[in-house]
């Protein structure tokens, strides 16, 4: 349940976003969403995840487990890291950091 008007705010611009996606994917209309507001997305939505995870110390899935093929993680976390300027000896690192 969600009980603050930011909450639920958010629960409306997360199904609108995901909606908007879903009908450009099965359309085929990709074209229609712009590079920058994807961007814009993924850049508030990631703050959002690491902060929460961060003050919690709690780390939960950042989507559900078959919400994303193999190849779209790749994709995504390819070009995430990529954007980050790291690369994947960093990404093995920051896993080993302690707990």
């Amino acid at each position: 349940m969600i009980t603050s008007e930011h909450g639920a705010g958010f629960s409306a611009a997360a199904a609108s976003i995901a909606a908007a996606a879903d009908e450009a994917l099965a359309s085929g209309t990709l074209e229609k969403i712009s590079e920058a507001d994807i961007a814009v997305a993924l850049a508030a939505l990631g703050k959002l995840y690491a902060a929460k995870v961060e003050k919690s110390d709690k780390i939960f899935p950042p989507v559900n487990q078959d919400a994303l093929t193999a190849t779209e993680t790749a994709v995504l976390v390819s070009e995430l890291l990529r954007a980050a300027d790291l690369n994947v000896f960093d990404l093995a690192m920051w896993f080993r950091r302690a707990s």
